[in-house]
């Protein structure tokens, strides 16, 4: 009796260590979701599987001990249910074909579906398993859901889809999908990751209003095509293009719009011939912030915001250091397009500085152009190449981005801040200089 009295405390011990295994589990489970939301839920399966395992174990040496036949066959039953629930949980992993149907383009901020097709490759039943797209770790994401657990059925495809708002611009390419998959009695819990056809998604920036008093162009620049002659729509036809909201009723072409079957707009010259180009710094080391809440994402939306409105009133938009070769689209609509996929490509990797993409540019622009120049770190080169760039007759007007608006405080004593007196600098070489304030999104 004495002996068994042991081996039930043994046994207490020995199920309270595993339910104890099975919490730290569920907890780490709980930290795991945190970072992803649509990781599916392991963590009661675990504490299950450990206390079945540990309850096995136990009675497998305690029937050996006592050479107990009830014993032995009470934990050969188990042993069997574990392994039975093993091999089904390996199965539901195994044999499975996916198809996964992603926007090509999308915009920051926007909610984003993807859609994911699941069939099986064998003649078996199977519990549900649940799908879990590999997302690009650059690809930071907010409102993630998870896709809903699927039954896969031999040759007949069974869709999924799970949902996701893209924080940050970029090309994005990924392949995998991880698949997890249980046992019908939720014991043991298998994955596998399956390699698929590689999926691009282009993100283009949302843009965010940027509103500047801007320095008279004398006729050329891009003041004039906010409040000077290019406004209105002119009167020499340029073509006919897409209907987008905000034009005119009074300017569609139906005839053309019958032919196509979609609404068709005229386009007229607008008399500006402004030529406005963008340098926006994107040396390695010099975005600063979290995320989606960067300096160079700033940037990117910013400017599509500018040239958007640029466009819309008859200027030419140029990036001399991005679209080498390139000639831009005469149409306003189709250009923005281009100029969206222009700023999606801009990555923090450069080796170029602000001051040497400033003067690669300068030998590109028309004379009398207007140059936007963004930054968020003093160049030490920039004052004199933009003193070059006003003796050569172009307009610079410098846009400066505080890096401490974009990190949190306690890291601001490790920023290369933008100080007034390099800012005072730039300005006294010729160029306007606007310290853009920091808005909350």
């Amino acid at each position: 009796m004495r002996i068994a009295a042991y081996y039930g405390i043994a046994f207490l011990i020995l199920v309270v260590g595993a339910l104890f295994i099975g919490i730290r589990s569920v907890a780490r489970e709980q930290r795991m979701r945190r970072e992803n939301p649509s990781a599916p839920r392991r963590g009661l399966r675990s504490v299950a599987g450990v206390a079945v395992s540990t309850s096995a174990f136990f009675l497998a040496t305690v029937a050996v001990m006592l050479n107990s036949p009830g014993l032995f066959y009470m934990s050969t039953a188990l042993i069997a249910t574990l392994a039975a629930s093993r091999v089904q949980a390996w199965l539901a992993v195994r044999g499975l074909q996916f198809e996964r149907v992603a926007p090509e383009k999308a915009q920051v901020g926007e909610l984003v579906t993807v859609e994911m097709v699941v069939w099986s490759e064998r003649r078996i039943r199977r519990p549900l398993v649940s799908v879990t797209d590999n997302l690009p770790s650059r690809l930071a994401v907010a409102e993630r859901t998870a896709s809903l657990p699927v039954a896969p059925a031999y040759d007949v495809p069974i869709r999924t889809q799970y949902r996701f708002r893209p924080l940050r611009r970029g090309r994005f390419k990924w392949s995998s999908v991880t698949v997890h998959g249980t046992d019908a009695l939720g014991l043991v819990t298998m994955t596998k990751n399956y390699d698929m056809s590689p999926t691009e998604m282009l993100v283009v920036p949302t843009p965010i209003p940027l509103e500047l008093d801007l320095p008279s162009a004398s006729g050329w620049g891009s003041a004039e095509t906010e409040m000077g002659q290019a406004r209105g729509a002119g009167i020499e036809p340029r073509g006919v293009r897409e209907y987008v909201p905000g034009d005119s009723i009074r300017y569609i072409h139906w005839r053309s719009s019958a032919r196509a079957g979609q609404l068709l707009v005229k386009e007229f010259e607008t008399g500006s011939h402004a030529a406005v180009g963008f340098v926006i710094q994107r040396s390695a080391g010099t975005d600063h912030g979290i995320g989606g809440n960067t300096t160079l994402e700033r940037m990117c939306s910013n400017t599509a915001y500018l040239t958007e409105r640029m466009l819309r009133n008859g200027a030419q938009v140029l990036f001399p250091t991005l679209e080498e070769g390139h000639r831009p689209s005469a149409s306003p609509h189709e250009r923005q397009q281009e100029v969206l996929a222009t700023l999606a490509g801009i990555e923090p990797d450069g080796h170029e500085s602000v001051a040497e993409e400033l003067a690669r540019a300068m030998t590109k622009l028309p004379q009398g152009s207007m140059v936007y120049v963004l930054i968020s770190t003093a160049d030490p080169q920039l004052p004199g190449v933009v003193r070059e760039a006003v003796g050569r007759g172009l307009r610079v007007l410098v846009l400066g981005y505080d890096p401490q608006d974009y990190v949190p405080s306690k890291k601001h004593a490790r920023l290369p801040a933008l100080s007034e007196e390099y800012l005072g600098e730039v300005s006294t070489m010729g160029a306007t200089v606007v310290s853009v304030p920091y808005t909350a999104i």
